[in-house]
């Protein structure tokens, strides 16, 4: 194995809005794990959360969990083959005795662990994970591509928890990087039709440059009277990705009877769900669906084998969806810019290479 150095440059988040570049230890490993050199990492929404609202559950941590490397050291008696390699960090670490991990639910299985949130991620020049905790790319997928594997098995996990796509008209309410990555997906995927909604004209194009076939903005159209006009019935399946209450009772007006809504965005605890919203499922007999992460049996799951061969074959538009590219050092300025609002972004992308 090479000789590694004891420190690596990382971005700490020591409290809340506190997030600065430092030098820390490199990390150690334990037996059946590999350091992996990072190459790329994007910046989840939910990193964002983290750092200005109070979310993270462990301080200091280092975050970050959209990302990929190279290993460059396996732990005591570790296959010493896979050094050289490059992968993808599938961050979770699921409790594999917990009878809910057995049902295939590991995400949703009590004590499960974390990379870049529980334990130190990749916002950093190197990572510890699990050998079960990395997946293989192959040789025409490059590192920063696959370092958007993670969010891309989200969408693929979201149109599953659905009943799937194939010959349906699907509408992605909210067009941020989850949605626009889910328009990709079923589109890829053999969806019939695909309609967007979101309040960005921006975000809009490029939800048609990636498969949708219409794009409404609520600000301009009735978007559930569009719908329903546009299928005659409403939706097969629906897909609330932008997290906000009227968006989900529009989820639920546009779907048809005996549908399928799924619920992606974190909706705000402080908010309240009208009784309304109710009565319309039980009266169209709709299926309503949480989505959580991304994971399913045999782990992870087919959304990783799924989602992988689609990056191999070349049908998802990832290059596209990166909007801006910045190195480790100016992560911390990015996290304020990002809070402080006033530009459009997508897919953020550290490089470390």
């Amino acid at each position: 194995m090479p000789q590694l150095p004891d420190t690596m440059n990382a971005v700490v988040l020591s409290a809340p809005q506190q997030i600065a570049c430092q030098t820390i230890a490199i990390p150690t490993l334990e037996p059946g794990w590999v350091l992996l050199r990072m190459a790329a990492v994007s910046i989840c929404g939910s990193d964002v959360l983290r750092v200005w609202h109070g979310h993270a559950r462990v301080l200091p941590i280092v975050l970050g969990h959209e990302c990929a490397g190279t290993v460059v050291a396996v732990g005591t008696g570790g296959d010493t083959t896979l050094i050289g390699r490059r992968f993808a960090l599938i961050p979770l670490i699921p409790r594999m005795d917990s009878p809910i991990s057995a049902m295939g639910y590991y995400s949703s299985s009590p004590g499960y662990s974390f990379i870049g949130s529980r334990i130190n991620g990749g916002f950093a020049e190197y990572v510890a994970a699990p050998v079960s905790s990395i997946i293989e790319l192959p040789e025409n997928v490059p590192l920063e591509i696959g370092a958007l594997l993670e969010p891309c098995t989200v969408a693929y996990h979201a149109l599953n928890r659905g009943g799937g796509v194939a010959g349906k008209t699907i509408v992605v309410f909210g067009a941020g990087s989850i949605g626009l990555l889910t328009i990709q997906v079923a589109h890829a995927l053999g969806a019939a039709r695909i309609i967007a909604v979101d309040l960005s004209d921006a975000h809009l194009q490029s939800a048609t440059k990636f498969g949708a076939e219409i794009a409404l903005n609520p600000q301009t159209t009735d978007v559930v009277e569009a719908i329903m006009s546009l299928t005659t019935y409403g939706a097969d399946l629906t897909i609330e990705a932008a997290g906000v209450p009227t968006t989900l009772m529009q989820a639920v007006l546009s779907t048809r009877a005996g549908g399928d809504v799924v619920l992606v965005g974190n909706q705000p605890v402080s908010k309240q769900i009208s009784l309304d919203l109710i009565e319309q499922m039980m009266r169209r007999q709709l299926n309503m669906h949480g989505s959580w992460m991304s994971y399913s049996a045999p782990f992870p799951g087919r959304e990783w084998s799924g989602s992988l061969a689609l990056m191999q074959a070349g049908k998802l538009a990832l290059d596209a969806i990166i909007s801006h590219r910045i190195s480790l050092s100016e992560l911390p300025a990015m996290f304020t810019r990002i809070h402080q609002g006033g530009f459009d972004y997508c897919k953020i992308m550290v490089n470390l290479e």
